[in-house]
Order: C-alpha cells, then structure tokens, then sequence
C-alpha cells in the first residue's frame, strides 16, 4: 500500500509536467502514465471516451491537445485538493490555458486517479465540457429557451 505523500507526489510529477509543456517547454507530460492505463473523459466533447493504454492516449489526446491549446506562461493544470485513499486519489484541479484562436480557457476538473507501479494507471475525468467545446474546439453554444 502506498503511502498518502507517495501517491500525491506522483500526481504532483504529472501535473508539474503538464504545466511545463503547457509553458511550450520540451518535455514529456505524460511520462508518469503506466502502460496500461485507462482514462475515461466523461462528457460529450470530441476526446470523450475511454482511452485503453499510453499509446492511445498519447496518439490520440496529444495530437488533440497540440491542435486545440497554445502555449503560454501560467497555463497548465493545479491541483487544489487531493482526497487520498490507499493507492486511489481525488483530484481537485484548476486549469488554465488559451485555444487555439485565442479562447480563454479556465476549466475546474475532477480528476480520480489510481496510482500503480509509481505511475498514473487509471483516471476519470470530469470538467466542463461546454468550455472545452468553446475554447478548444471552437464551437458557438447558445443557451436553449426550452422550446
């Protein structure tokens, strides 16, 4: 069993390393995800599914991820509050960011994590997904009047 500072460290190397890639540093933001990993995105955005092993999702979010954000400083994602069970995690996460044509991107996530092997080994993933449509994906939402 893992300790509480273990798996928080983990999550804590993702994330430092998905905000230094979002700082257009050249490094690998998923090189604490196992091999086996499973990340479900909930919602109905174009990158929601279940994604079965790294090569997936790195094939398959980093190009999504490469053609939706920017780079700049202060972007990335940070965790405000963790809830730690054995090797199994909560997330509580602030993300900022630009689209790709210049959209403010400021998204709160949930994230739970389980940590296996010192790795990230499974997530699902909450946040809003109108935004992620607006800013990433550059799509035009209006409010329904119900009729």
């Amino acid at each position: 069993v893992m300790e509480r500072d273990e798996v928080i460290a983990v999550v804590n190397r993702f994330l430092e390393a998905n905000c230094r890639a979002a700082r257009g540093e050249p490094v690998d933001p998923l090189a604490d995800l196992h091999d086996d990993l499973a990340w479900t995105m909930t919602g109905n955005t174009t990158v929601a599914r279940t994604y079965s092993g790294l090569d997936d999702f790195r094939t398959n979010i980093g190009k999504a991820m490469s053609m939706q954000f920017r780079s700049g400083e202060g972007f990335g994602l940070n965790a405000v509050e963790y809830i730690v069970e054995g090797n199994r995690v909560a997330v509580v996460i602030k993300g900022r960011g630009e689209g790709f044509r210049g959209a403010t991107y400021n998204n709160n996530y949930f994230f739970f994590i389980e940590v296996r092997d010192d790795k990230i080994f499974s997530v699902i993933e909450s946040c809003d997904g109108s935004l992620v449509w607006r800013s990433a994906c550059d799509t035009h939402l209006e409010e329904s009047n119900g009729s």
